[in-house]
């Protein structure tokens, strides 16, 4: 069962986003632990982890991007959906990897789909990949790849914890993991893995290793607005 958390400090809101959640279980055959509340506070009392949280973004005492971080801190897979009115959040909600955002007032169509997008993404979130290294095997979930550079007979994988040398080129091991809306090229020898980028600009792109560390890599002139457009159409735009 997945455990799903509406935070929301207007009644109407959340009784609209849990109507709308249980009428797409229904429809899809989803059995849903739905959690709703309409204080923040009362979520870090409770210490819960959730595998999809819908929080509004402002909030007294604890806003959405402190609650989400905190979400993180228990379960760094919570997959985060926003409701906002505001975009003067969208920095800091890309240093806790919100998964999408969505304006208010909602809209019905929309909803449903980054609904359907964040299940597709908890069913993707703990897939492996197998690769192969002379007589290594090392099983490599997506989800902690950081990005993958193209070398002279083969690729280096650059994930949270480690680095691995593989014969497969970028767009070989793209294939594989077969998530092209989170995988994209910033180079043409640099695939990045969106899920993880914290910012960007016209020179690198900086991701994030773990709670303390980062890393960056390059990005091309050419291939920024390509880039820019992939990141916030996987991010979900707030129009």
């Amino acid at each position: 069962m997945i455990k799903l958390l509406v935070c929301d400090d207007d009644l109407s809101i959340t009784k609209q986003v849990s109507q709308l959640v249980k009428k797409f279980a229904q429809e899809h055959k989803i059995q849903f632990d739905i959690t709703i509340e309409n204080c923040s506070e009362n979520i870090l009392k409770k210490a819960e982890a959730y595998d999809i949280a819908i929080i509004d973004i402002e909030m007294p005492s604890i806003n959405g991007i402190r609650l989400s971080a905190k979400l993180k801190l228990l379960n760094p897979d919570t997959i985060v959906i926003i409701l906002t009115s505001f975009q003067n959040y969208l920095d800091s909600a890309m240093k806790i990897h919100v998964f999408r955002y969505l304006s208010k007032p909602i809209d019905k169509n929309r909803f449903y789909l980054n609904l359907k997008d964040a299940l597709d993404e908890y069913r993707l979130i703990s897939k492996i990949i197998t690769i192969t290294n002379k007589d290594e095997v090392h099983l490599i979930k997506t989800k902690d790849i950081l990005y993958i550079e193209n070398k002279r007979r083969g690729s280096i994988i650059y994930t949270k914890r480690d680095s691995f040398f593989t014969d497969k080129k970028p767009r070989e091991l793209l294939q594989m993991i077969d998530q092209k809306n989170c995988f994209v090229f910033s180079h043409n020898s640099i695939l990045v893995n969106l899920q993880n980028v914290i910012d960007f600009n016209r020179e690198e792109i900086i991701l994030r290793k773990n709670e303390t560390e980062t890393v960056s890599t390059y990005i091309s002139q050419r291939k920024y607005s390509d880039f820019k457009k992939s990141f916030f159409n996987f991010a979900g735009d707030l129009k």
